[in-house]
Formats: C-alpha cells, sequence, structure tokens
C-alpha cells in the first residue's frame, strides 16, 4: 500500500509520522504502525548517498490520523487502527460512505470533531481496552447521533452494547425570539451511560423499558447483544431481555423472514450482519426457547411460502422436539394447540397447507 506520511520533529519527543492517506484503493484499510516519510523507489542508489539515504527513510512510528485523511473515501468498508495511534484529527473519515467497522484500542487519547460524520453505514466500533480508558468510546459516541454497536474487548470480558440513535427537534419561539430544542430518542440518554473512567452497565439496562416503547428494532438489537455477549448482566435485566424478545418473537421473526433478501451479501463480521442473517437471527430465539410451538408453525407456513427451506426445517425440528420434550409422544397434539405443525406417526412432521 501506498502511504503518504508527514514527518513531525517536535524537538520533545522523538520523530514521528502523521498519516495523511492512501494512494491505493482498498476496501479493508489497515493503517500501519510505522512507516517511511520517503517512499524506497526515491532513495539514491549512489553508494555516497547511501548513508543518507537509510538515515532519511528509517522506519517511523505512525502515531496521528491527518485532518480529511480518508475523507469521503467510497471504497474503504472495513478500517483498522493501531495501538501506535494516539490522535485522530479532525474529519479524519468524514463522508466515507461505505464504511461499516472501525477496530481500533484505547490508546487514543484524543479525538477531533467530525473524525467519523456522515458515515452513514457506519455500524460497529470495536475497541480493545488494555488502559482501562472510554474516551475514544465516549467522544465517538458524542461525534454521531446514529445508531451504533460498541463490541468492547475488557480485561474481564467482552461487551455488545448497541446505542440507540437520536434526532434534534428545532423549534422557534416566536414570543421570546429564541430558538429551543428537544432530544427524540433514547440515544441520547443511552449516551450518558459511558463516562470516560467507565461505562455504567447497570443504568445501561434500566433504560431498556423507554427504548422498547420507541424504537423496538433497535429494542430488539439490544436484548439480543447484551444476551450474546451477557457482560456484567444482573439476572433480573436478563429475565427482562428475555420476557420482553419472547412477547414480540412472531412479530419481529416475521418481519425477518419477509423482508429477507436472498441476494448475495457480503457480510464483514459485524454484530448487524448477524442481526440480518434471517437463520443466525431464528436459531438465537430457538436455542433460547424464546418462540413458542404455535408461533413456530405460523413462522413455518410464511418461509415456506418464500421458498427458504432451510427457515422451515430448522422451525419443524424446533417444533418437533419442543413436542418430544412436552409429551413424551411426538403423536400427541395439545389441548388448544393451532400449531400448523402436525405429528403423524413416531419422529415425522408435516406442514399442514
Amino acid at each position: 500500500m501506498r502511504y503518504i506520511f508527514e514527518e513531525i520533529d517536535n524537538k520533545k519527543d522523538e520523530k514521528y509520522l502523521v498519516i495523511k492517506g492512501c494512494e491505493d484503493s482498498c476496501r479493508k484499510l489497515v493503517i500501519p504502525e510505522k512507516g517511511r516519510n520517503n517512499p524506497p523507489e526515491k532513495i539514491s542508489n549512489s553508494k555516497d548517498a547511501e548513508g543518507d539515504s537509510l538515515a532519511n527513510t528509517a522506519e517511523l512510528p505512525v502515531k496521528v490520523i491527518g485532518n480529511h485523511a480518508f475523507s469521503s473515501r467510497k471504497d474503504l468498508v472495513d478500517v483498522v487502527i493501531p495501538d501506535s495511534i494516539h490522535t485522530i484529527l479532525g474529519f479524519a473519515f468524514h463522508n466515507c460512505g461505505n464504511l461499516k467497522r472501525i477496530t481500533l484500542t484505547d490508546s487514543v487519547q484524543e479525538y477531533l470533531d467530525g473524525g467519523t460524520r456522515q458515515c452513514e453505514s457506519l455500524e460497529e466500533i470495536e475497541v480493545f481496552i488494555k488502559n482501562d480508558n472510554n474516551y475514544i468510546i465516549r467522544r465517538i459516541l458524542e461525534d454521531n447521533d446514529r445508531r451504533l454497536t460498541f463490541r468492547i474487548h475488557m480485561k474481564d470480558g467482552e461487551a455488545l452494547l448497541v446505542f440507540p440513535g437520536f434526532n434534534y427537534d428545532f423549534v422557534e419561539n416566536t414570543m421570546a425570539r429564541t430558538i429551543q430544542f428537544t432530544i427524540e430518542g433514547t440515544g441520547y440518554a443511552y449516551r450518558e451511560c459511558v463516562k470516560s473512567d467507565l461505562i455504567n452497565i447497570r443504568e445501561y439496562d434500566n433504560l431498556f423499558s423507554k427504548v422498547s416503547a420507541d424504537d423496538k428494532g433497535t429494542a430488539e438489537m439490544i436484548a439480543m447483544a447484551r444476551l450474546l455477549k451477557p457482560y456484567e448482566l444482573s439476572e433480573e435485566a436478563r429475565e427482562a431481555y428475555e420476557k420482553w424478545l419472547c412477547g414480540h418473537a412472531l412479530k419481529s421473526l416475521t418481519k425477518v423472514v419477509k423482508e429477507l433478501d436472498l441476494k448475495a451479501t457480503d457480510p464483514i463480521g459485524t454484530f448487524y450482519d448477524y442481526f440480518r442473517n434471517a437463520e443466525e437471527h431464528i436459531a438465537f430465539y430457538l436455542d433460547r426457547g424464546l418462540l413458542d410451538k404455535g408461533e413456530a408453525g405460523e413462522l413455518a407456513h410464511i418461509a415456506a411460502d418464500r421458498g427458504i427451506t432451510a427457515i422451515v426445517s430448522m422451525l419443524m425440528n424446533y417444533a418437533e422436539n419442543d413436542r418430544n420434550e412436552t409429551t413424551g409422544d411426538s403423536s400427541v397434539k395439545k389441548e388448544n394447540d393451532n400449531s400448523v405443525i402436525k405429528g403423524k406417526g413416531a419422529g415425522i412432521l408435516e406442514l399442514d397447507f
């Protein structure tokens, strides 16, 4: 990769490089920890200049991502920022329309405004916490009003936290000749759970009743993420998440099946990729027993109408196992059960279309 660097010598610390961009097109950008200010092809081959050339092109640490370094790049989808970076200057990745994920560590001590603003596809920030510093999490959340997922690797576990989006609503008060604003959505309240020195997980979980009333799609994502990675998850919060998912299971999964895009996708492994994957999504509910047998039958009908045989098979097996565990006999059907799954002999299931 042909990176563009600027060498800095502040006469206090060692020399270091500011990365200013990359001349090559790339889908996954891995910013190097070290680099050379001058490209190798510019090194003089003369014997007299050999010593000076090597000195001028010695590898230096890359510590800063420069202003607008990668702004408006449409090729970037995934960015990895190394531990050597301590500063991300303004609008570094501004308006990267296809950028979905950024991976970095808590080594970043300064993050200026606009770094990830107008990145309309940004879904997930993966952060490795090595110094017990949540600064970069807080700053990225402050810089974005869109929904974001943070996959946080800590010394004592891994958290998967979805932060809802929010909107500012401006209203003109003509009598007072002032502009007043209100905040719509729970995203701002969720962001307040993150401080530079801690993430208040209990406060985060306590906000679920509010987001579940405002935005059921995001509420489902939050509940699934917390159950997948139950970092500091209390039993009370676990029960609340499971109860809500169970109560909305049929409606949520019907939407998943009906909106399934049967065309090929190109996932990069974010939580939202998992959430969009119909088989993974439904398996989450089935593995935890959050869908009852009757609802599984209704959902199997919908999947069969769309010709999604893999999902039909999953639901039929789930219903069969549920019946066997409940009755001990696959040919016995519960009274008043309106499931479309019927038992016809031991271990045989059919859809009653």
